[in-house]
């Protein structure tokens, strides 16, 4: 399983949750923060953060 797969079955599922789509920022063995599309990657847009066992996770 990739982390990839993991990104976007996050990015549908907060879709779902909140109507809006996201951008994902992805660091190999850190995870991924999540702002929404179009927004700057700041600590205040960041609407979810997942760590790399989240990613595998969500992967299968």
């Amino acid at each position: 399983m990739s982390a990839a797969t993991g990104i976007i079955n996050i990015q549908r599922k907060l879709f779902e949750k909140t109507g809006r789509k996201t951008d994902a920022y992805y660091s190999e063995g850190q995870g991924a923060l999540y702002v929404f599309m179009g927004e700057p990657l700041t600590v205040a847009n960041v609407i979810y953060a997942a760590s790399e066992t989240e990613l595998m996770i969500h992967a299968i």
